[in-house]
């Protein structure tokens, strides 16, 4: 028998145990079964709970470090859907982020932000498209000004979708501690802001007050971002 059946039968015999319906001697019984199964092979609890989470990657849209308005906007899908995130960035391809929790949060928070970072870049394009007269380092700085700005204001909307349950947490740690045991701590590197800065965080909050994701009827998460007017799925 393969690991993933071992574990999938472990799983059964965990939530028939700690299942409302069960009597008490049924979840006596299964929970016995699922000791005995970690035992046979050689099993950790850490081992199953990892089973519970994967992970899905969306590039980053650099071959390097990504800038600190991508990361910021990657934190915010991650955290809104109660998932969480590294940053990949391996010497021989471009840079990724990693979206790491249960079910199809993976799937949801990568979605999430390669829609709303398509929108972000477009709103970003169309701002400096204005900015006349500039040096490249000036319109990089009010670029990511705006877009910081724009996060501002999409991160109110969706700190809705925060929060995660214990048992999620605790899956998503024994994933990480399983597969990403050596991971380090990035920092994020935010300029200052000058005047003129400040006025293009401005402009990207407010063109960011349009984005908005919502709440599937069965209050499972489902990302639709509404930008225009208009629905993008």
């Amino acid at each position: 028998m393969d690991q993933d059946r071992i574990l999938d039968k472990i799983k059964k015999c965990l939530e028939m145990a700690k299942g409302k319906g069960s009597n008490p001697n049924e979840a006596e019984i299964a929970l016995r079964q699922a000791h005995k199964m970690m035992e046979a092979y050689n099993l950790e609890m850490g081992d199953v709970l990892a089973s519970m989470a994967g992970e899905a990657k969306v590039a980053a849209g650099s071959e390097s470090d990504p800038p600190a308005w991508r990361v910021r906007l990657a934190h915010v899908c991650a955290e809104a859907f109660g998932a969480h995130f590294i940053i990949s960035t391996p010497w021989f391809e471009s840079a990724s982020f990693i979206f790491i929790g249960c079910g199809a949060v993976p799937e949801l928070a990568g979605y999430a932000y390669q829609v709303l970072e398509r929108q972000l870049q477009k709103g970003r394009r169309d701002f400096l498209a204005t900015q006349k007269r500039c040096k490249r380092a000036t319109k990089v700085a009010r670029g990511d000004a705006f877009a910081h700005g724009w996060i501002d204001a999409v991160s109110a909307k969706v700190e809705q979708f925060a929060g995660v349950e214990d048992s999620i947490a605790e899956a998503i740690q024994a994933y990480m501690a399983k597969k990403y045991p050596n991971l380090g701590q990035a920092k994020m590197k935010r300029r200052k802001l000058k005047a003129r800065d400040e006025v293009a965080g401005d402009a990207g909050y407010q063109a960011g007050r349009s984005a908005q994701l919502h709440h599937a009827v069965n209050h499972r998460p489902l990302a639709r971002l509404t930008v225009g007017g208009r629905d993008e799925r």
